[in-house]
C-alpha cells in the first residue's frame, strides 16, 4: 500500500491518515456508549445524605481531605479482608463533585 517513508515525507497524506486513525479510534470508544442502558449498577441501601452527613461532606471538601483520602477500597484481596467489599460506583452517586482521589497517600 504505502511505504512508511512516503507517508512521512508527504505532510498532507500524513495529516489525512492521522485524522482517519483518530476518527476510527474515536468511533470505537464513543459508539458503544450509546448502547449502555444504565452505566452505574444499582446497589441496595444507597440513600441521599442526611443534613449532618452533608455538613461533614462540605467540611471534607473545604479542607481538601479528598486529595489524600480517596474514600475508595480497591478490589484487592487484602483490602477486601481488611475493609470489606470494594467500592462500587453506585455508592458514590450522591457525591458531587466526585470524591475519589487519583492518589492514595492517607488511610481510607
Amino acid at each position: 500500500m504505502f511505504k512508511h517513508e512516503s507517508i512521512e515525507t508527504n505532510a498532507g497524506l500524513l495529516i489525512i491518515l492521522s485524522l482517519l486513525a483518530m476518527g476510527i479510534g474515536g468511533l470505537i470508544e464513543i459508539v458503544p456508549l450509546f448502547y449502555i442502558n444504565d452505566p452505574v449498577e444499582q446497589v441496595s441501601g444507597v440513600r441521599p445524605y442526611t443534613p449532618l452527613e452533608l455538613r461533614g461532606r462540605d467540611i471534607y471538601q473545604r479542607e481538601g481531605c479528598y486529595l489524600c483520602h480517596s474514600q475508595m477500597v480497591r478490589p484487592f484481596r487484602d483490602e477486601d479482608l481488611r475493609y470489606g467489599h470494594y467500592s462500587l460506583a453506585a455508592e458514590s452517586k450522591y457525591d458531587h463533585p466526585f470524591q475519589w482521589g487519583s492518589k492514595r497517600t492517607g488511610p481510607d
